[in-house]
């Protein structure tokens, strides 16, 4: 009998650590700067330079860290504590993303920074249809709502006169969406396209909450709430596409 009452609050006691002391997981990260990513011995620009880490790379941040918040460039962001091949440093999370990065050859442009079939190709492979889609029309207009897994959502409007694609991102940053954008493009001529014709607008704080990239079909990155993103590209056309 004593050992049975031993075990129990053994196992009460455990159990109470465990909830006080919850197992943090680290996360991992993709690193899209395109000339790479410095790694830092502290959470600012002037320290020293470690190494940098290359486009494309894995790294993962180290848990029971303290973020830094930094703006650079037109992105807020923090400094993450990371490692990388054996190394430890800081990376400002601006150049960082936790979307799945393109890996196919749907998943990239095919013609001149046309980004519909891309990025219809990349979230209809990465993301898996959950309910069946709704569909909404009147004699102008016809619209299909995609619920998507991630608590993500594909919403396709069509009118006479152009097709828009909405796609709409939780627990994403404004950056991670617009850098994905680049990494399906082929050619340094569109990525420098692509970033002269984006428009950063900002909210009266002074945080950046849209952008707009003025190419022939127009892109409009927003957010739409906390740690959600709204990504909008539309194509002015004749005839039906749904």
């Amino acid at each position: 009998m004593k050992n049975l009452i031993w075990i129990i609050l053994t196992s009460l006691f455990v159990t109470i650590g465990f909830a006080n002391n919850p197992i943090e997981e680290s996360t991992n990260y993709t690193v899209v700067a395109g000339s790479g990513l410095k790694l830092r011995t502290s959470p600012n620009l002037q320290s020293s330079v470690i190494k940098v880490i290359p486009f494309g790379d894995e790294v993962k941040e180290l848990v029971d860290t303290m973020n830094v918040n930094d703006r650079i460039e037109w992105m807020e962001g923090s400094w993450l504590k990371i490692s990388h091949g054996g190394d430890e440093g800081y990376v400002f999370d601006g150049f960082l993303s936790s979307l799945p990065m393109p890996y196919h050859d749907f998943e990239y442009s095919k013609e001149d920074l046309m980004l519909i079939p891309p990025v219809d190709s990349w979230i209809s492979y990465r993301y898996d249809i959950v309910e069946e889609p709704s569909v909404h029309e009147s004699n102008e207009w016809i619209k299909v709502i995609t619920p998507l897994s991630g608590g993500h959502k594909k919403i396709e409007l069509e009118t006479p006169y152009m097709y828009k694609m909405s796609i709409q991102l939780n627990d994403t940053k404004i950056s991670e969406v617009y850098h994905l954008l680049k990494t399906m493009l082929n050619t340094r001529y569109e990525i420098a396209s692509f970033e002269q014709k984006s428009v950063f607008i900002e909210d009266k704080y002074g945080d950046i909450t849209r952008i707009k990239i003025e190419l022939e079909e127009p892109i409009e990155i927003k957010k739409i709430g906390e740690g959600n993103i709204e990504l909008n590209i539309t194509s002015f056309h004749e005839g039906c596409k749904l």
